[in-house]
């Protein structure tokens, strides 16, 4: 003889999943928009003097640290 479970025994274990799953896109979504952020970050401050505000990147000036460094202003 095979137990089988009751539909609501079935409903709450696939909403106990639906919760679960939320969170972690959640989380997921969460962790790849900070990946992303710093990979901005990266990106302009290889050009740009950058730095980190809380969640903004401040970018002094708008001008580039080649013409900076060679003394050009323009």
């Amino acid at each position: 003889m095979i137990h089988k479970p009751g539909e609501k025994a079935v409903a709450e274990h696939l909403t106990s999943l639906r919760r679960e799953a939320l969170a972690a896109l959640k989380h997921y979504d969460a962790i790849a928009d900070r990946l992303n952020f710093y990979a901005r970050y990266l990106a302009l401050s290889k050009t740009y003097d950058v730095r980190l505000a809380g969640p903004f990147l401040v970018v002094k000036g708008g001008q580039s640290r080649e013409r900076t460094r060679v003394g050009a202003v323009g």
